[in-house]
C-alpha cells in the first residue's frame, strides 16, 4: 500500500510542475507581444463564429495595435470527433495569420487558467494573437442535445474534448469552474467582444446564446467597467450588407481561408446566397458595458416580416386569425418570441404573442387563431428557426399565398415562406442594383448587361442579353481573380478587379455608338475608372481610363452615372461625393478624343440629401440632365437638375404623396413618347388589400408637366415588388418596360435570397397602356449574385 501511495504522490507531484510550468513558462511567449494599446478578448462559440459575425472588428483592433485573444467555448460541432476539432483549429490559424499577415506558424502548448487546462495557440510572428480553446462538446442548430445549456442552467457536468494530440487529457467542467476560467480571461480585456444573448433558440444557434449569456453573466463580475458588444448572428443574412467594399474584400479572404480547411470548400464564400457567404458583407453589434446590470432578455419585440408580400403579421385580437397587412409601426405588428419551459435544444421552445394583446398564436385543425396564453398547451408551442422559416406547432411552415397567411409541409418551399425580424432586408434594400441597359451591337437595339459574381475567387463575369428576343445570354467578359487559400497577401491587390469594391456603369464612352463597360474601384487614395471597350461581340479588357487624385474617393461617392452631359456624344461620369458639410458636390469625369482631363465640379448641391438617387434624363441630340429622389421624415420627394453645358442647376424640389413610402418605391426613367415626353416612372407594392395577389402598382410624373403629380397607370399582378429591377427602355424608338426579377424557385435550407434571374418586356402603348409580356427566358446564374451595390446610401 506504502508503494502504490508513494507512486500516487511521485505522480501528483508531476502533474501540480507539470501544470505550473504551462502556468508560467509557457505564457511567456504571450506576455512578450506589446499590449500597451488594448487588449480585446472575444468569446464565441465555435469557430467560425468570430470571422463570420464579429470580424472586421477583430482585424481593426489587431491593426491598431492591441493584442487580441479569440475565446472558442465549443469544439468541433455537434457530435463531431476529436479530428473535426483539429480540423476546425487548424483552419482557424490560418484565418488568423491571414489576418495578421504572417506566415501560419503557431506555438501550441496546454496552459493552466483557474487550474483548468486550455489549449492555447500564440501566433509567432505576431505573439498578440492567441486563440484559447476550451473543446467543450457542441449542441445542434436544429435542436437536440444542448451540452452549454445543460451546464448553465441544468448543473451538468461535462467533459472536454482531449486536450492532447494523443487523445488524452479531457477537462471537467461545471458552471461554477467555467465561470471561474473565463473570468481570469476576461479580467486583461480593454474590451469585450461575445455574440447575441437576447433571442430565443432556434433564431440563433443555442450555443451562440450560451456562450454569450454566459461571457455576459461573468464580464459583470469582473467588478470594473469594460465596454462589451453582442453580434447578431444569422438573421443578419438577409438584412441590408452594411461593412466598407474594402473590408468586405478582406474578409472575404479570411472566411475562404477558413473554410478551406474546414471542408476543404470555400466556393459558397465568395457568394452571397447561401451557408457561410451571407454573413461575409454584415457586422451587427449592440454596444453595452460590464458595470450595467443587464439581465438576460429573451423576448425582445420583433416584426414578421414576409419578403415575397411585402407584408408583416398582424394581430387581429383574441379569437380571430392572424393576417398579413401593410407594414407599420402598430402594436398589432409587434410580437415576441416568448421562452417556454424546455429542456435545453429541444424544439417548440418558444411561444408566438401579440405585443399588442399579450394573447398567443395557437394552432387548431389546420388553422391559427389567438387565444389566451398556457405554456403547457402543445397548441401554442413553435419553433422559429434561424434561416427564416417558421414552424407552427403542427410542424408545418408559414408562409404566404394569394396575400394570404398559408401553412404546408416544409419541402420545396420559396420566398413566399421566408420571414425576417424586420422589413429591413436585403429584398428591400433600394442600394442594390442588377442589370444595366445599353445598345451594345450599335443597331439601335438595347441589351441588358450584368454582372455575374463568380464563386472561384472575388472576380465576376459580364453578361449581355438580348431585348429582342428569348437568347442565351453572351459571356463578354470573364475576369477571374486566383484565390491562394494559403496566401498572407490579398487577393485583390495589385490593380486586380474584385466583385465587392467595384461600382459598375455603362455608356458609349467611345462615341462610336456602342455602349462600352466603366468598372470604377478605389485606387492609390483616389478614384480608378477601368474602360471595358466594346469590340462588337465582347468587352476588352481594363484600360485604365482615369485616375483621380485623393478629393475623390469610391467610400465618399453616393453614386455615379454614366450619360452623354457635354453632348459630344461620348458618355462623362457623373461623381455625386456626399460633402462634409451637407448635401452631395456633383463632379463630372468627361473625355474629347483620347484626352481626359481631372474632373470639374459642376454643382454643389448643399440642399440635396446624402441618400439621392440620381436618374440621368437622356435627351437624343442634346446634353442629358438629372432627375434626384430623395426622402427624408418618411417622405419622398424629386428634384430636376437642368445642365447648361458647364454646369448642372438643381431645381425645386417636389414632394411626392405620402403613399409613396420611400423604403418601398423603385424607379426608373425615360421617354415615353418622344424626346419631349420624359416621366419619372414609380413602382409601388400594392398593400391596401390582404386577399390580393402580389400585385405592384406603377405610378408616372410628367416631367414636362406643371402638376408633377404622379399618375397611377398599370398594375403587374403574380410578382413580387422585392424581386423586381425596373428599366425603361427604347428600341429604334419604340418604349418598353423591363423587369429584371427573381423567378419564384425553390430554396434550399440555408438560402435566403437565391433563385433564378430573368428578363421580361412590356411593349408600351399610349397611356403607359403595357401590352403582353415578353418573357425572355432566364439567365445563367443566381439572382441574389448579380445584386451590386450601386449607391452608398438608400
Amino acid at each position: 500500500m506504502r508503494s502504490i501511495a508513494a507512486t500516487l504522490v511521485r505522480d501528483s507531484s508531476i502533474v501540480f510542475l507539470l501544470l505550473v510550468f504551462f502556468a508560467v513558462v509557457a505564457p511567456r511567449s504571450a506576455r512578450a507581444a506589446d499590449c500597451s494599446a488594448g487588449t480585446l478578448v472575444t468569446v464565441v462559440a465555435h469557430l467560425d463564429d468570430d470571422l463570420l459575425f464579429v470580424d472586421p472588428a477583430i482585424n481593426e483592433r489587431l491593426d491598431a495595435g492591441w493584442c487580441i485573444t479569440t475565446v472558442h467555448l465549443i469544439g468541433g460541432a455537434n457530435g463531431a470527433d476529436f479530428a473535426y476539432v483539429q480540423t476546425r483549429e487548424r483552419a482557424s490559424r490560418l484565418a488568423y495569420a491571414r489576418m495578421a499577415g504572417v506566415p501560419d506558424e503557431w506555438l501550441e502548448s496546454n496552459i493552466a487558467i483557474a487550474g483548468k487546462l486550455i489549449h492555447q495557440m500564440v501566433l509567432k510572428s505576431k505573439p498578440q494573437v492567441r486563440l484559447l480553446e476550451f473543446r467543450l462538446p457542441g449542441g445542434g442548430v436544429r435542436g437536440g442535445r444542448e451540452p452549454l445549456g445543460l451546464l448553465w442552467e441544468q448543473s451538468a457536468t461535462l467533459s472536454t474534448y482531449p486536450m492532447n494530440a494523443d487523445g488524452s487529457t479531457r477537462v471537467q467542467y461545471d458552471r461554477a469552474s467555467l465561470s471561474a476560467t473565463l473570468k481570469v480571461i476576461l479580467a486583461q480585456a480593454s474590451q469585450i467582444f461575445t455574440l447575441n444573448p437576447d433571442t430565443v433558440p432556434f433564431i440563433e444557434h443555442p450555443d451562440h446564446i450560451y456562450a454569450a449569456r454566459i461571457t455576459r453573466r461573468v464580464a459583470q463580475t469582473l467588478g470594473k467597467s469594460v465596454p462589451i458588444e453582442y453580434h447578431i448572428t444569422y438573421p443578419t443574412g438577409d438584412w441590408p450588407a452594411n461593412l466598407p467594399a474594402a473590408e468586405v474584400q478582406r474578409k472575404r479572404d479570411i472566411v475562404a481561408s477558413y473554410f478551406a480547411i474546414d471542408g476543404n470548400e470555400y466556393s459558397h464564400v465568395f457568394g452571397e446566397y447561401q451557408w457561410n457567404g451571407n454573413w461575409v458583407a454584415r457586422r451587427y453589434a449592440f454596444a453595452d458595458r460590464t458595470d450595467h446590470p443587464l439581465a438576460d432578455s429573451q423576448a425582445h419585440p420583433v416584426q414578421l416580416f414576409n419578403a415575397a408580400s411585402n407584408r408583416c403579421l398582424s394581430s387581429n385580437g383574441a379569437g380571430r386569425e392572424p393576417t398579413l397587412a401593410a407594414c407599420t409601426d402598430a402594436r398589432t405588428q409587434q410580437w415576441r418570441w416568448q421562452p417556454l419551459a424546455v429542456y435545453p435544444g429541444n424544439a417548440r421552445n418558444a411561444a408566438l404573442v401579440s405585443v399588442a394583446t399579450s394573447q398567443c398564436i395557437a394552432e387548431h385543425d389546420g388553422f391559427l387563431i389567438a387565444e389566451t396564453c398556457d405554456e403547457w398547451d402543445t397548441a401554442q408551442r413553435w419553433t422559429p428557426w434561424d434561416f427564416g422559416l417558421v414552424y407552427t406547432p403542427l410542424r408545418h411552415c408559414l408562409g404566404e399565398n394569394d396575400g394570404k397567411l398559408a401553412m404546408r409541409g416544409c419541402t420545396s418551399l420559396t420566398t413566399r415562406y421566408r420571414w425576417a425580424t424586420t422589413q429591413r432586408t436585403q429584398a428591400t434594400d433600394l442600394r442594390l442594383a442588377t442589370a444595366m441597359y445599353g445598345d451594345i451591337a450599335g443597331h439601335g437595339e438595347q441589351s441588358a448587361v450584368y454582372v455575374q459574381r463568380r464563386h472561384d475567387g472575388p472576380g465576376f463575369d459580364v453578361y449581355a442579353a438580348s431585348l429582342s428576343k428569348a437568347a442565351r445570354p453572351v459571356l463578354c467578359y470573364a475576369n477571374p481573380v486566383p484565390f491562394d487559400y494559403r496566401s498572407t497577401t490579398p487577393s485583390c491587390a495589385d490593380d486586380k478587379l474584385c466583385f465587392d469594391s467595384l461600382r459598375f456603369v455603362l455608356g458609349d464612352f467611345d462615341g462610336n455608338g456602342r455602349a462600352d463597360l466603366m468598372v470604377i474601384a478605389a485606387r492609390r487614395g483616389g478614384t480608378a475608372f477601368w474602360l471595358l471597350r466594346n469590340a462588337g461581340n465582347r468587352f476588352e479588357a481594363p484600360r485604365l481610363w482615369l485616375q483621380t487624385s485623393s478629393a475623390l474617393k469610391p467610400e465618399l461617392t453616393q453614386q455615379y452615372v454614366a450619360a452623354d452631359f457635354t453632348g459630344t456624344g461620348r458618355a462623362s461620369v457623373l461623381i455625386a461625393q456626399k460633402r462634409a458639410d451637407s448635401g452631395l458636390d456633383l463632379w463630372l469625369a468627361s473625355a474629347t478624343g483620347s484626352t481626359r482631363a481631372a474632373p470639374a465640379l459642376w454643382a454643389q448641391a448643399r440642399n440635396l440629401r446624402q441618400n439621392t438617387h440620381f436618374l440621368p434624363v437622356h435627351v437624343e441630340g442634346s446634353r442629358a440632365s438629372l432627375v434626384a429622389l430623395d426622402s427624408s421624415d418618411g417622405r419622398l420627394a424629386f428634384t430636376p437638375i437642368a445642365n447648361d453645358g458647364a454646369h448642372l442647376l438643381v431645381g425645386e424640389r417636389s414632394m411626392l404623396p405620402a403613399r409613396f413610402v420611400p423604403e418601398f418605391v423603385k424607379a426608373t426613367i425615360g421617354a415615353l413618347h418622344g424626346k419631349d415626353s420624359d416621366a419619372l416612372i414609380l413602382l409601388t407594392p400594392h398593400l391596401d388589400s390582404a386577399s390580393d395577389d402580389a400585385v405592384i402598382d406603377i405610378a408616372t410624373v410628367d416631367l414636362a408637366g406643371t402638376a408633377n403629380a404622379p399618375v397611377q397607370v398599370a398594375t403587374l399582378r403574380g410578382m413580387s415588388w422585392s424581386d423586381v429591377f425596373p428599366a425603361l427602355v427604347r428600341d429604334n424608338g419604340n418604349p418598353a418596360l423591363v423587369l429584371y426579377r427573381r423567378t419564384d424557385a425553390t430554396l434550399g435550407d440555408f438560402y435566403f435570397t437565391g433563385g433564378s434571374a430573368a428578363l421580361l418586356r412590356y411593349p408600351i402603348g399610349d397611356g403607359f397602356a403595357l401590352g403582353t409580356a415578353q418573357d425572355l427566358g432566364e439567365l445563367p446564374g443566381l439572382f441574389s449574385e448579380t445584386l451590386r451595390i450601386d449607391r452608398l446610401a438608400q
